[in-house]
């Protein structure tokens, strides 16, 4: 693994969460599900592309802005396609349909101007494959911690709180798969 890795990978992880607490801990900014995930969009729109910086070997002003301009449209187009198939399905087929097209247009734009080890669809099928690891291990913890599935857990704590520790352990585990996913396929070196 890369020394800069786990850095990178950490801090999308804390953006992912910063994100997921808009759903988390609820918000007056919202009256509607497509005003929290627009909200929650906005998070990684204008943080998460900083994040991971640290693991892509960018360096200088310009080339960590045009990095960061095209990581916005990326997951722009990632969270409209997501959102479009979630919200047309509203099932496990609408989330998978949806993450995969939206992470082909982000891995689309991260890939512009920076050089990788990785051919395109490689590069996807990576960004695909820790993303759903990280999305449904979320799913996975988000039931188990609210006493639900095969592993089952009961906290003792009152409802509200076990709710509110649920969703944030999804935001933990959908930033650390995605993070990590990212990280690995914009590691490599700026294109002059």
């Amino acid at each position: 693994m890369k020394k800069n890795t786990l850095p990178a990978t950490l801090l999308f992880t804390l953006v992912a969460l910063l994100s997921f607490s808009v759903w988390a801990l609820g918000s007056r900014l919202y009256s509607s599900e497509i005003g929290m995930y627009t909200i929650c969009a906005l998070v990684f729109f204008g943080l998460g592309g900083l994040t991971l910086i640290p693991g892509s070997g960018i360096a200088g002003r310009k080339a960590v802005a045009g990095f960061c301009i095209r990581f916005a449209l990326g997951f722009t187009g990632y969270a409209a396609i997501w959102t479009a198939a979630w919200f047309t399905f509203r099932n496990t087929f609408g989330e998978v349909i949806g993450s995969f097209l939206g992470l082909v247009i982000l891995v689309a734009a991260l890939r512009r101007g920076v050089s990788s080890t990785h051919d395109f669809l490689t590069a996807v099928a990576v960004v695909f494959l820790w993303h759903t690891l990280g999305y449904y291990t979320g799913g996975l913890a988000y039931q188990t911690l609210q006493n639900g599935g095969v592993f089952a857990v009961e906290l003792p704590f009152d409802r509200a709180t076990v709710v509110t520790l649920a969703r944030f352990s999804w935001g933990l585990f959908y930033g650390l798969g995605l993070g990590y996913g990212l990280v690995r396929i914009t590691r490599g070196h700026q294109r002059n």
